[in-house]
This record gives C-alpha cells, structure tokens and sequence, in this order.
C-alpha cells in the first residue's frame, strides 16, 4: 500500500487525492519521499546525491534532519546503494541473541544463555 501513485490501486488513489484535498503540504512530502524511494530502488546513487542536495536547501525542507544524517555517513550509503552484499544476517544473529538474553536476565546464568544462543532453544 501507498507505493508509487502507478502502484496504488484504484480505491487507494483516490484516498490519497482525497487526503491531498484535505491537506495540501501533504502532496509535497509525498513527492519527497516517492523521489528518494525511486533512488534507493533503483540503486542510483547520482540521485541520491541530487536528493540531498534538494532537501540541505533549507530547514524548512521535510527531511532536511535526515538528510544531514545520511551526508554525515554518505560513503557507507553510497556503498549499500553500490555492494550487492548485506550484513542483514549478521544483524539478524544480533537481534537474536539480544532477544535470547532480554528472555532470560536474571533468570538464568550465562551456562543456560550459551546453551541457549549454541541450540537455537
């Protein structure tokens, strides 16, 4: 839902110009967030860069904050844009044995976590 406007089906485009009636300064968020969408599916970083530069115009700009975060790292984003290669399962294995040691803290010793994170239990 809410994809590009080509994306969206019928009943969802017109809620989307029905809420772009109700408020306008909408229409153009919605504009910023298709454009950088389209950069980050198609992998392209000159309009990435172009992107950045539109939002560090101004403050007043939607994702001016955001786009001073992503300058502030550009070479790894440029990176992600350019490596076919992911630390998704890496991140994965993270997320796990940190939901592993949330489950048992103070319950359990650090035999138990090791037992635990080593068997997938």
């Amino acid at each position: 839902m809410w994809g590009f406007l080509g994306e969206l089906e019928a009943d969802e485009k017109i809620y989307l110009h029905r809420v772009f009636e109700d408020y306008p300064e909408l229409k153009f968020v919605y504009k910023c967030i298709q454009s950088f969408r389209n950069v980050i599916k198609n992998c392209d970083v000159e309009g990435l860069i172009m992107w950045l530069k539109d939002q560090l115009t101004s403050k007043i700009q939607p994702f001016y904050y955001y786009a001073v975060r992503l300058r502030s790292d550009i070479q790894s984003v440029k990176n992600a844009l350019i490596q076919p290669f992911s630390n998704g399962l890496l991140e994965g294995q993270v997320n796990r044995l940190k939901s592993i040691k949330r489950m048992t803290y103070g319950r359990a010793g650090l035999l138990v976590l090791e037992k635990r994170v080593l068997y997938r239990l």
